[in-house]
């Protein structure tokens, strides 16, 4: 009698123990958890002024020209360039960019087939993966910023876009989407 109950122990412990080997025991994986594999920012202001032109897109950090050393030299990878007529962002390595040793961005202002509609449903780094970026070294004409994508791709080889989404006489606001 004594075996019996002692079996009837193990053998209910030995299911226990198998059954609950992690914290999330009795928690169904349903295959939810996916890997964020873009960063995406919103409303991102860039100034007409020195305040406020050059982004780094794998930290959402914006910085003024004053601000920038050696360190934020390296990961600035988007900077802001406007006229009186025209938007434009330019590689932190142009000579507008005054960026001592900045890295090259690829810039495509020009012949880019995204919609705002498919910028707002990208959810993950697949269609940005797809992207051809040319660099063209353009503008766009502030009049014609609305439903307007600008793509990139960084020195690391990171692709993004652009969504223009307001302007005024002193600011441009964007939202950005590029692979983390």
């Amino acid at each position: 009698m004594k075996i019996k109950f002692l079996s009837t122990v193990f053998l209910l412990t030995v299911l226990f123990t198998s059954c609950s080997k992690d914290d999330d025991a009795g928690t169904p994986n349903t295959g939810s958890e996916t890997e964020t594999t873009i960063l995406s920012y919103a409303n991102v202001e860039f100034t007409f002024d020195d305040s406020a032109r050059f982004f780094a897109t794998s930290t959402g950090t914006m910085y003024r020209a004053s601000k920038i050393d050696a360190d934020a030299a390296k990961i600035i990878d988007l900077v802001g360039d406007s006229g009186t007529d025209f938007i434009a962002f330019i590689s932190p390595s142009a000579e507008g960019a005054t960026i001592p040793n900045g890295t090259k961005t690829k810039i495509q202002h020009t012949g880019v087939s995204m919609t705002v509609a498919q910028f707002d449903e990208i959810k993950d780094d697949s269609i940005l993966k797809k992207l051809t970026v040319v660099d063209d070294n353009d503008s766009v004409s502030i009049s014609s910023y609305k439903e307007k994508i600008i793509l990139f791709e960084n020195a690391a080889g990171k692709k993004g876009a652009i969504k223009m989404t307001a302007i005024n006489s002193e600011r441009l606001k964007v939202d950005i989407k590029v692979m983390k």
